[in-house]
């Protein structure tokens, strides 16, 4: 009988699931085939360090120069194969597969490796939802290189407009999960990337995917002149913004005739929001639109107040000009009135009914001369008019008409086929990217950037949007196989729930516990140690992985396995 010499605990966390994803997914594989390297130059291919980066970022993303120390308390046979050693993963190692990206373009490369998983996945990309987000950085990034982007100041979302920032342009399904992402200068407007970004959209998926399968929906910036005849040969959806004095028209046109079609909520939250719409097409530079405007339910905030400060505003104001009015004087009745028809044409407002009466005022005629007057001098009279105005009371049914137009936007499309309510569905769907950003932002994921280059840097994002990528598609499987049983799954506070985030999936994977035993003939075998086996077979069934993933050892360090 085998005595057991020495018994190891250890804590693999995700680790191990998302080892097992990517080789699913084929991340390394499909890097390693894209980028130039030596096999026998490298003990690790450039793909497999990577996939070490992705597992750095999940676990709390330290410094490249501190990644060697993550991995020293790792179970790297388990991970990545016999022979791997920590120092495998030094940051010299690290910057060097950075670079091998920034040499092949590492946008064309994270593209490549996220449509090929699409393809496994199965992923629906017939929607395309674009939007862009700035991330602030700490130090002065004074460093530039022709061709990369440029860490500047620049109009900051984070409203850090103290500090630096590069920005990263992002293209999401309906679920959140990315297509196509890049960095960008802090300099770079929506507008601008927009076009940019619809121009690269054949180059870098286009070989795979027939754009004209594919509605591109985005927010207002989107919409310029130069822009639209851009989208000439694809879909999209866009919220029509205020600079087109065409939007404030509609909405106007949409209350005259009023004629709402009804939707009624889109989502199963309880504050929802009751939508309706009235649709009209429309010329711009000789191309016709579909343009849906929507009423909602709901006004925001921001716009409610945005309407009490305006309507006081008024007020304050009319006050002023009607105490300045009433102070004139007029030679004659006709003169007092075609002053105050003046008046009422200027300050004309729906808020506020100006009522006036000229009054006439007999006084004593100012004398002219020096000195007393003579002790049987009588004042000569004159005859004086002037305007007596008041404000009304606020028109309580002009406030609603104004919040009701507050409450409409606009969305334009050139898909006339599609029903106004799938439109505004996708439009909605916009939310997706955001929630996308939030990922990329979460200082859990993405702390202070250690390098100056801005090349690395750049290969650096390229490798976030890759971990975004993973994290939603560890999500995508979970709550799809969930649907599929209709079950749902108990997350941290003992909350259940048939949609959980990536986060609270990470959070259910970060317990698991593994025995590294250490046999006395230097066998060394690999548990799932406690009573977690039921429990972890569960989830990892739920993800479509078997517990096998944290006990095995791989026998190579490279990911080529089919």
């Amino acid at each position: 009988m085998t005595m057991i010499k020495t018994i190891i605990p250890h804590n693999p966390g995700p680790g191990p699931t998302l080892v097992a994803l990517c080789e699913i997914l084929k991340i390394a594989k499909t890097i390693d085939t894209l980028v130039d390297w030596d096999e026998k130059q490298c003990k690790l291919s450039p793909g497999t360090r990577i996939v070490a980066m992705l597992l750095n970022i999940f676990s709390g993303r330290t410094p490249l120069y501190r990644v060697e120390d993550f991995f020293k308390g790792q179970d790297l046979p388990n991970l990545f194969g016999v022979g791997v050693k920590s120092s495998d993963f030094n940051d010299d190692a690290l910057a060097r597969a950075l670079d091998k990206l920034i040499e092949k373009g590492p946008k064309k490369v994270i593209s490549t490796v996220m449509l090929n998983a699409i393809a496994i996945e199965k992923i629906d990309i017939s929607h395309l939802h674009a939007d862009t987000t700035s991330v602030s950085v700490y130090g002065e990034y004074d460093i530039q290189e022709e061709g990369f982007i440029d860490i500047v100041r620049g109009f900051s979302k984070d409203y850090r407009n103290d500090l630096k920032q590069l920005k990263i342009g992002l293209g999401v399904n309906q679920e959140g999960i990315p297509v196509i992402g890049e960095p960008l200068s802090g300099n770079k407007d929506d507008k601008t990337w927009n076009f940019d970004f619809i121009k690269s959209l054949s180059s870098c998926i286009g070989e795979e995917v027939d754009l004209k399968s594919i509605t591109y929906v985005a927010d207002s910036a989107l919409i310029t002149e130069k822009n639209l005849k851009e989208l000439k040969d694809m879909f999209f959806i866009s919220r029509f913004p205020a600079t087109f004095k065409l939007e404030k028209q509609l909405v106007e046109l949409a209350f005259k005739k009023d004629n709402w079609q009804d939707i009624g909520k889109i989502s199963d939250s309880k504050k929802a929001a009751e939508y309706r719409y009235q649709t009209f097409i429309r010329t711009i530079k000789d191309n016709k639109y579909y343009f849906v405007v929507v009423h909602s339910s709901n006004l925001d905030k921001r716009k409610q107040k945005t309407i009490d400060k305006n309507i006081d505003k008024l007020y304050k104001n009319l006050e002023k000009e009607v105490k300045a009015l009433s102070k004139r004087e007029f030679a004659c009745i006709k003169d007092a009135e075609a002053e105050f028809s003046l008046f009422e044409k200027k300050h004309n407002n729906p808020f506020y009914l100006l009522i006036h009466e000229v009054i006439e005022i007999t006084r004593a005629k100012k004398r002219q001369g020096k000195g007393r007057p003579p002790k049987d001098y009588v004042p000569e009279k004159e005859t004086i008019y002037q305007i007596k105005c008041s404000i009304g009371d606020l028109d309580l049914d002009q406030k609603q008409k104004a919040i009701d137009k507050a409450s409409c936007f606009v969305l334009i499309t050139n898909h006339f086929n599609k029903a106004p309510v799938d439109i505004l569905k996708e439009y909605k769907n916009q939310n997706s990217v955001e929630a996308s950003f939030r990922f990329l932002k979460n200082p859990v994921f993405l702390n202070e950037i250690f390098m100056k280059k801005p090349s690395r840097i750049e290969a650096l994002t390229y490798v976030m949007l890759l971990a975004l990528f993973l994290y939603q598609v560890l999500q995508r499987r979970v709550r799809n196989a969930l649907a599929k049983e209709g079950t749902y799954l108990v997350v941290q506070g003992g909350v259940k729930t048939t949609k959980p985030t990536g986060n609270r999936i990470l959070e259910l994977l970060n317990p698991i516990n593994t025995a590294i035993v250490v046999n006395t003939d230097d066998t060394i075998e690999r548990f799932l140690s406690g009573k977690q086996e039921e429990e972890v077979t569960s989830l990892l069934r739920l993800i479509g992985l078997k517990p096998e993933i944290y006990t095995m050892v791989r026998p190579d360090p490279f990911f080529r396995r089919e």
